[in-house]
């Protein structure tokens, strides 16, 4: 082991970290980002049932002419490449403060190679299997195959591994790897960025955010008699193209994700006859350019202050909550040891799911709308919490876990966005 290793070395540091190196250690043991360590609370607090609901399930395909050999040495040189994939976690000597433990060298996630059919029958059973953090490398990885020949790679990976946005940046090193390329955008790595973090100069950012997520929930109108029971999901196919989203939210002045946050907070207010309650946004925490390929989980929930729908014409409330919800993600950062707990049974939140990198399907139109209800998915996480996507067209999920909630006043939610937005688009 020796002294470890720095951050980055010279084929990967990335030059907005300026100048900030980490002295390894005989343990290879360094502190949680502020987003791992949040990640990190969030598990151990569940239920040992709910634990595996921490796991996610993406697909990457493979081109035709791709061997697994080839597929197994890409998985590894991901590995290699990225800490986060051989990262375990612990306490380290008599602390009982949690540490992120680096392996020099890639564990085995690679799993082996299994028939489509194969993989269908057995995939709700490999969800539904939770890592130990503590002692596995957190994903499994297997090579797919269809008449023999490879097609694709499905990967089962802990959310505090990575999060929506380090699935992307590992697709496309991963095709970067099996197309015979080199990996060369910058791959800067948690101990790092935790490093800042911790660094005087970040201190008064994060004394900051804790303040402003104080006051914000403490303005928030208090909401009596919340239960969390039942388990109602749905999904409203509005029927708006990617393309035609992107120009509506232009049109507004606002972004997609704001567009349909401001729709959300819109609705919620005037279901709540004019006050709305507590929001939340979950903020990926990735404006600055140093941590954009950062493979790790960087997200944390960030209260948003209400845009005060009711009654007034969406365009105000749109530019309202854009801003609001700018000015919340600036305090997305937050220390979670010096703020308490986000009451997950409080309020109402709100993810947006980014599209992929891609012009496929920008133009099309307004189709036809409607609300699918889901089976059950899912009991840990927010109560009240709607996922937002827009590829290739605009569909809201909503899953609710409270009392006083019912099929028909969770239709009405979605119909009134639904149409809100329609409206707009069309204008």
């Amino acid at each position: 082991m020796g002294s470890g290793r720095p951050v980055c070395d010279s084929r990967d540091r990335p030059d907005s970290y300026g100048d900030i190196v980490v002295a390894g250690n005989a343990e290879n043991t360094y502190p949680l980002t502020m987003g791992q360590l949040s990640l990190w609370q969030d598990a151990v607090r569940r239920p040992a049932s709910q634990r595996w609901e921490s796991n996610m399930n993406p697909a990457w395909p493979v081109p035709s002419g791709i061997g697994t050999d080839k597929v197994r040495w890409a998985l590894a040189a991901l590995a290699e490449r990225h800490e986060s994939l051989r990262t375990r976690y612990g306490t380290a000597g008599d602390s009982s403060e949690v540490h992120q433990i680096v392996a020099e060298s890639a564990p085995a996630a690679y799993q082996g190679t299994v028939e489509r059919e194969q993989w269908s029958a057995m995939a709700a059973e490999q969800l539904r299997l939770p890592f130990d953090l503590t002692e596995q490398p957190p994903w499994r990885a297997w090579a797919v195959q269809k008449d023999g020949l490879t097609c694709q790679v499905q990967l089962i990976i802990h959310h505090l591994a990575a999060d929506g946005a380090a699935l992307m940046v590992l697709q496309q090193d991963f095709q970067s790897l099996i197309a015979s390329r080199a990996a060369t955008r910058p791959a800067p790595t948690p101990r790092g960025l935790a490093a800042r973090q911790r660094e005087p100069a970040y201190a008064a950012r994060l004394a900051a955010a804790a303040e402003y997520r104080e006051q914000t929930i403490a303005a928030a109108p208090r909401e009596a008699g919340i239960e969390r029971q039942g388990l109602l999901r749905a999904c409203a196919h509005t029927g708006i193209s990617f393309g035609l989203a992107r120009k509506t939210a232009q049109k507004l002045e606002v972004t997609l994700p704001n567009l349909l946050f401001a729709a959300y907070s819109h609705a919620l207010a005037g279901m709540a006859g004019g006050d709305s309650p507590l929001l939340c946004l979950l903020s990926a925490n990735r404006l600055e350019p140093s941590v954009r390929n950062l493979v790790s989980s960087m997200t944390q929930w960030v209260p948003v202050r209400s845009a005060e729908g009711a009654g007034r014409p969406f365009a105000a409330v749109a530019a309202d909550a854009n801003i609001n919800a700018i000015r919340a993600l600036q305090h997305g950062i937050v220390d979670p040891a010096a703020v308490a707990p986000l009451d997950l049974d409080r309020g109402c939140f709100f993810t947006f799911v980014s599209p992929p990198a891609t012009d496929t399907a920008a133009g099309g139109g307004l189709g036809q709308s409607r609300i699918e209800w889901l089976p059950p998915r899912g009991r840990s996480g927010p109560s009240f919490y709607l996922i937002a996507s827009v590829f290739p067209e605009v569909s809201l999920t909503l899953r609710v876990m409270r009392s006083g909630y019912d099929r028909e006043g969770l239709e009405s939610l979605l119909s009134s966005m639904t149409a809100t937005l329609r409206q707009e688009a069309a204008r």
